[in-house]
């Protein structure tokens, strides 16, 4: 007699995970699933030991019944190749004989030429090919607990970083009337590429009616989901798009803005070497726009090589930023009007070199050791706008000068911390050293008023730790008079007030560019942003924690 029947591949059921050739059992409930596909030829094969006691070689000997017909007829029958006695030998099911619904039985016999063996115990399986179908609706309930479809005319009350329902329904269809195996897992992204395996909620895990989501941005977010049945079929990727409204109580996002539509922008090198503005907030995700081609870049090459900032200007009286460029090693620094001779904001094609000032020995900077005279000892740039207010109303258009954070090489091989003011258009006055070591191996940001204070901050990267913090800044306003009898006040960022440690394992490996441009998800905090190796934007949605005395910040993500 045939030994170790089975099926193949091997009927399943996906919730609760298991494999089951239903051997001897008759009972149809616990017969697993064979999934779209297996009414093709050469899909399913039929499988058993066979030996002979006499001979060299068997061969296996198959009927197969359909269970789902009146009078449960033989649908295919058939014998396999001849196999050395001892060994599996094998029978392909027919192309079209299983169909979508049915549940099958079968056995095996054994025959050497000579003699027959007795039938194995009949094993079962079900058969579904169809898979399970999402839908969406047109129109939500409660658009204060749930997020409306983009268009649909309803708008919800929620906003970014507050939880919310999308509702949804799913089923697994049965064409035949018969069987079907039923919805077994559901997952669900912000991001269409589902990793293999991954993110999959089955039985009770799995949400009914409605996924809870809590979106990163506002604007139009999209959400995929799909859903797999207990044969294994999935469905296709369903869309849902929603529109979160900003915060009406988040800051005005105006500071970072470069291309004037009022809101920050990320201006980072685009995959072809261009530079490019992204605005976060679009629908179907971040969209972009050329800002400079690789022609227009200080050198004329991809725009890749160089660190840009942008937060405020150095002229008085824009409402959107200019950008600062350096290139490492590079005895210029760069500053790009904007708007510049096209007239469209956010198209930088004229530049102005920036002269480094002399190092002064003051009462806000005491010490100039391991000044250079160029900007060529230049590891990272930082615009932090006007250090002592993010005031950006029509009659404050003067704040909107920015002062300059760097790190410099310094003699030891480490790097200090440099401040600049902005005393005039396309002018700093003498630097202020904010620290005088430490700062070589990190990542400048500049997030804006992260602590609440009314003034802008610094957050700093550690490349190899990760770790985030976020620091804020002692200031005092300067009055000088010129040879010419001229008094000017300016703002200076005289040292570190406070810092925290705000995240870790944020790492350059895994994230080579990192930055912030301020609110870029609506609800009135920095978020943070970051570049992986393979090219994908993330951001981090941030929280104000702690008192504008001792404040405290959060970061959740990385939202795709």
């Amino acid at each position: 007699m045939p030994v170790n029947p089975g099926a193949y591949p091997v009927p399943r059921t996906v919730d609760p995970a298991q494999e089951n050739q239903s051997c001897g059992n008759d009972d149809s409930a616990a017969w697993s699933w064979l999934g779209a596909g297996s009414e093709q030829s050469q899909a399913v094969a039929l499988t058993a030991t066979v030996s002979s006691p006499a001979q060299a070689q068997a061969r296996m000997w198959t009927h197969l019944r359909d269970h789902s017909q009146s009078g449960e007829p033989e649908v295919a029958t058939g014998s396999s190749d001849l196999v050395a006695s001892g060994a599996v030998a094998t029978w392909w099911v027919p192309g079209g004989v299983l169909q979508d619904g049915h549940a099958y039985g079968w056995s095996a016999v054994a025959d050497d030429g000579a003699d027959t063996s007795g039938p194995t115990s009949a094993c079962h399986f079900k058969v579904d090919l169809t898979a399970p179908v999402l839908s969406f609706p047109d129109t939500v309930a409660d658009p204060s607990t749930q997020f409306p479809p983009s268009g649909n005319g309803q708008v919800t009350t929620l906003r970014v970083g507050q939880s919310g329902n999308v509702p949804f329904t799913v089923a697994d269809p049965d064409p035949s009337g018969l069987n079907s195996s039923g919805v077994a897992c559901l997952r669900w992204s912000f991001d269409p590429q589902f990793a293999v395996g991954d993110g999959w909620k089955c039985g009770s895990a799995m949400p009914t009616g409605a996924i809870s989501v809590t979106p990163g941005h506002w604007g139009t977010n999209v959400l995929y989901v799909q859903a797999e049945d207990n044969a294994g079929n999935v469905s296709p990727v369903g869309q849902y798009s929603f529109f979160v409204p900003s915060n009406p109580n988040g800051a005005a996002p105006v500071f970072g803005d470069v291309n004037g539509d009022r809101m920050p922008d990320v201006v980072t090198a685009g995959p072809s070497g261009d530079l490019r503005v992204y605005t976060t907030a679009a629908a179907g995700g971040q969209q972009s726009t050329v800002g400079a081609a690789m022609a227009q870049s200080p050198n004329g090459d991809s725009w890749a090589g160089y660190r840009t900032t942008h937060r405020g200007s150095l002229r008085n009286g824009p409402d959107v930023d200019d950008l600062i460029v350096h290139k490492d090693g590079d005895s210029w620094l760069w500053v790009y009007r904007n708007p510049g001779n096209t007239g469209v904001k956010g198209v930088f094609d004229v530049r102005s070199g920036l002269a480094k000032p002399a190092c002064v020995v003051t009462a806000e900077n005491p010490d100039c050791t391991g000044y250079q005279a160029s900007w060529s000892g230049t590891l990272q740039i930082a615009a932090i706008g006007d250090p002592t207010s993010t005031d950006l109303g029509p009659a404050n258009t003067q704040k909107r000068r920015t002062g300059l954070v760097t790190t410099e090489t310094n003699p030891s091989g480490d790097a200090a911390l440099w401040y600049y003011p902005a005393i005039s258009d396309n002018l700093f006055g003498n630097p202020v050293r904010l620290a005088a070591t430490g700062w070589k191996d990190r990542d400048l940001i500049s997030p804006g008023d992260w602590a609440g204070q009314g003034r802008p901050g610094l957050w700093a990267r550690d490349r190899a730790t990760g770790e985030l913090t976020a620091a804020t800044f002692a200031v005092t306003v300067i009055s000088s008079t010129d040879e010419d009898g001229i008094t000017i006040s300016y703002r200076v960022a005289t040292g570190i007030a406070t810092t925290k440690t705000v995240a870790t394992g944020i790492t350059a490996a895994a994230w080579p560019r990192l930055g912030s441009d301020g609110d870029l998800t609506g609800n009135g905090a920095p978020a943070l942003w970051g570049i992986t190796p393979q090219g994908t934007f993330q951001t981090w949605t941030g929280s104000r924690t702690g008192t504008t005395a001792d404040p405290g910040f959060a970061l959740t993500g990385p939202n795709a």
